[in-house]
């Protein structure tokens, strides 16, 4: 009798710790997952409909939510998205996630981890018919991945919210429904949840048509999955300095040029101005030593160079700029039209920058006024000039300032890239890294309609008389091709014309390249798409990629090893990693067009015109 009792209380006992075995491993659905206690990287498979496949996050391969959290779960983790557009968690829905191939490569990729993203487009009236139904076939669905031999834990997702009418019918009353049933689901089968929900439901702006999430909400998504899977809280990766750089953009300066240009134009003596000048510069440095000047240039060569002639710059400008430059902490390259503006700058940009060869006595910035991606790229200041103003100024001025083809006031978001830019790589002045300009010289022109121009209108036509005044007129401005500092000049293919093509490598180490666009009559503004190789030896910094590409190839002095690469719109806040999407091929790195696109844009505001660019960090493992 004692020993039956004895057996009877071990099999109560083992069955006590079996039950409390699994009252653990109930428990457990919620814990942490460590990568280590596995022999290879966790497989996790993200099951969903198009919001999980990316539509609305650009590049998916990049941004979707699967990508951007295998960006943040890193090597020891590998995630794959089996998302496909429109289908439904419903048997009878009209486009059951049953019966696509996509169902059968997430079962045959032995997940360690299964994400389940359904329900969304479960609740268009034509399948939430069959709502009866909804919890039946999750259960099936949940139960056919706890089959496999590789025994993944398994989380369910709360769909993402419907802030308003949403595509086909999709609703948010639909939603709350599901969520009902999927919790419940949840508990009665121990399975994990992540709350998508949430997780946007304060942050309808993410959603931009009320059912596809953006960029920045497929950010939000992947850091609510990070979350669950690992017990921590995402730490977005800001490729860009939250405080301001040191360049001279930043800093509130007192310029004397209008005043001075008054009293030139009236003297008609270039060198006055350089003698008055050099006495407030030296003025400034003995009583303001905080001041900045910023100093024209006194040839007046007007908004356009050598017009009529030849558009290129006068060799006269170039000279009096040698000497500005020498006691000028900043020198204004102006002026510049805006329609003929990147040709115009750009030519008188590269002849100061190879007529100095010396570091001048002050810091010598060149002011390259509202080309901002030029000054960027080629380590210039700005002026900026644009703003998003419609219509007439204050009283009865119109607005004839930002007219044109470029529609500058529409383009705001390039100035923000700009400044960015320069808080990872600040201007430096003339003289201190070598120039290399090509000889090849590409031509713009436009034709000038009446009243799109200030030389224009009577006001200004007397003051710029006659020379200047170009309405109805076809202007021409040269400029070269490629322009680099401290770096060889790029090589570029295009089809047809090419684009301007830019680069600099910053005395910290960054480097930056651009593509800047062309204008003719026949096609007005557009961009030609180049494939552009550039030599930048040894990765010591960031990169700034500016502009259209067909491809962007950067050749380094070695092979890389163990690397990723991360890029971030620099109008954004958060990069992503994009290593699988950069072609490597021994020590060329292939960024291609259409990833520069995407990521440049990413933060685009809608509406804005402004052509993409983005930095890149290039990390070793």
């Amino acid at each position: 009798m004692l020993s039956s009792h004895i057996m009877k209380s071990t099999l109560a006992s083992a069955l006590l710790m079996a039950v409390t075995a699994l009252r653990v491993l109930a428990a457990d659905q919620m814990a942490p997952i460590h990568p280590a206690a596995y022999n290879a990287p966790v497989r996790v498979a993200c099951i969903g409909d198009s919001i999980t496949e990316g539509v609305g996050a650009g590049v998916v391969a990049v941004t979707a939510w699967p990508a951007q959290l295998q960006g943040l779960l890193g090597s020891s983790w590998q995630v794959g998205n089996f998302g496909v557009s429109g289908r439904t968690l419903l048997k009878q829905g009209d486009l059951p996630y049953w019966n696509d191939q996509a169902y059968q490569n997430a079962l045959a990729f032995k997940p360690d981890v299964v994400i389940i993203m359904l329900g969304t487009n479960d609740t268009k009236p034509q399948n939430w018919k069959h709502e009866a139904e909804f919890v039946a076939d999750y259960r099936e669905f949940v139960q056919s991945f706890q089959a496999l031999a590789s025994k993944p834990r398994i989380y369910v997702c709360r769909p993402c919210p419907v802030p308003g009418a949403g595509n086909y019918g999709i609703n948010e009353a639909g939603v709350q429904q599901e969520i009902v049933r999927i919790d419940a689901l949840a508990a009665e089968m121990n399975l994990g949840v992540i709350d998508m929900h949430a997780a946007l439901v304060d942050k309808p702006q993410l959603l931009p048509d009320n059912v596809h999430p953006n960029i920045d909400g497929h950010r939000e998504m992947a850091k609510a999955a990070f979350a669950v899977l690992t017990g921590k809280v995402a730490r977005s990766r800001n490729l860009v300095p939250t405080e301001p750089g040191k360049s001279p953009n930043y800093w509130c300066t007192w310029s004397v040029q209008s005043y001075m240009q008054g009293q030139g134009a009236k003297t008609n003596d270039p060198i006055l101005y350089q003698v008055a000048w050099k006495m407030m510069t030296d003025f400034a440095d003995q009583f303001f030593p905080g001041l900045v000047m910023e100093h024209g240039n006194p040839s007046k060569d007007g908004p356009f160079n050598s017009y009529p002639g030849s558009g290129r710059v006068d060799p006269a400008y170039v000279e009096a700029g040698k000497r500005v430059i020498q006691y000028s902490e900043v020198m204004r390259l102006h002026d510049n039209s805006p329609q003929l503006g990147i040709p115009t700058m750009l030519d008188r940009l590269a002849s100061i920058l190879d007529a100095v060869k010396t570091k001048p006595a002050k810091t010598g910035y060149l002011d390259c006024e509202d080309e901002v991606t030029m000054a960027a790229v080629l380590g210039g200041t700005m002026g900026v000039m644009r703003c998003p103003m419609v219509g007439l100024r204050p009283g009865d001025d119109p607005d004839i300032f930002l007219k044109g083809p470029r529609n500058l006031k529409q383009r705001m978001d390039e100035v923000v890239r700009a400044v960015r830019w320069h808080r990872i790589a600040p201007a430096f002045g003339a003289g201190v890294m070598a120039t290399q300009i090509d000889t090849k010289v590409l031509v713009d022109s436009y034709k000038f309609p009446a009243g799109e121009f200030w030389t224009s209108t009577e006001d200004w036509a007397t003051t710029y008389a006659s020379p200047y005044a170009c309405m109805d007129k076809m202007v021409a401005q040269g400029a070269p091709a490629r322009v680099t500092r401290g770096l060889p000049l790029p090589e570029v293919t295009c089809e047809g014309e090419p684009p301007y093509v830019l680069a600099s490598l910053n005395p910290n180490g960054s480097v930056s390249i651009g593509t800047l666009g062309r204008l003719s009559p026949q096609r007005a503004c557009y961009f030609p798409e180049a494939d552009v190789s550039l030599n930048i030896g040894r990765i010591t910094g960031n990169i700034g990629i500016f502009g259209y590409y067909k491809t962007l190839t950067l050749v380094l002095d070695m092979p890389l090893g163990e690397f990723g690469i991360w890029a971030q719109d620099l109008a954004g806040d958060c990069a992503v990693d994009i290593t699988s999407k950069v072609l490597v091929e021994d020590n060329r790195l292939v960024f291609p067009g259409d990833l520069i696109k995407s990521i440049g844009l990413s933060a685009a505001t809608p509406g804005d015109l402004s052509d993409p660019a983005l930095v890149v960090e290039i990390v070793s493992k």
